[in-house]
């Protein structure tokens, strides 16, 4: 439980993207929403008895909530940064080649 938490800490460091704002991110708007699901979802297993069916899906909810700040926002951060420099590429091309 202190290390979900402890989590939060780190995503300064793990949030590679050039751009902060999620307003011109729809990957990350995307990945908030499935965040926000699971983090209910964690809630609501967080009320229910240790039996079968919950814990299962308290220790899916539990990787997803890891993955989150470990592998989707480094990707997604990676992703936008590199789609942002292709279409920069591509505008400096045009740019140049009607000069």
């Amino acid at each position: 439980m202190f290390a979900s938490l402890l989590i939060l800490l780190i995503l300064p460091v793990v949030d590679l993207a050039r751009t902060r704002g999620s307003q011109f991110r729809p990957l990350m708007r995307f990945i908030n929403w499935v965040f926000f699901v699971n983090f209910g979802i964690l809630f609501w297993i967080g009320s229910q008895h240790p039996e079968q069916p919950y814990v299962i899906i308290g220790q899916i909810s539990t990787a997803i909530y890891f993955s989150y700040f470990l592998l989707f926002v480094p990707a997604i951060g990676i992703i936008e940064n590199t789609l942002m420099d292709l279409s920069l590429s591509k505008v400096n091309s045009a740019k140049t080649s009607k000069s």
